[in-house]
């Protein structure tokens, strides 16, 4: 969804930072399990992406070595702001394990850090129990 192209549901163009840029919020979230839009104001296209992502889900899933079945949460927060583009993924077992990973830039990456000996290493994920 980030690449603007959705290759993952075929050929989709879509901006979901554009969107999330005049979103009254300044953001949208995806709800990738139930395939809606959480947050945020999204076009009648973009409704239709999540849709369709989470009618892909169970496939994509698979064919990584997991099943949609595993999650309880999986959720992507998207906003272009004036430091650029974020996406921060949700992710929340059945176990209610959860983990929030945060992700910049064009292509996004992962966010990096100095570690406390002054090593560049990713940002750790925020880990914590869902209630």
């Amino acid at each position: 969804m980030a690449s603007g192209l959705g290759f993952v549901i075929g050929h989709y163009p879509m901006d979901v930072f554009g969107e999330a840029a005049s979103s009254p919020e300044a953001l949208i979230e995806v709800d990738f399990l139930n395939g809606r839009v959480v947050r945020g104001k999204p076009s009648g296209s973009l409704e239709i992406a999540a849709t369709l992502f989470a009618k892909a889900l169970p496939e994509f899933c698979e064919s990584n070595g997991a099943k949609a079945s595993d999650f309880k949460v999986l959720s992507a927060t998207f906003d272009a702001t004036s430091l650029g583009q974020r996406v921060l993924l949700s992710i929340t077992d059945q176990s209610g394990r959860s983990s929030t990973t945060e992700y910049r830039g064009v292509p996004l990456k992962r966010l990096k850090v100095l570690d406390g000996l002054g090593r560049i290493r990713k940002k750790p994920r925020q880990v914590g129990v869902a209630f």
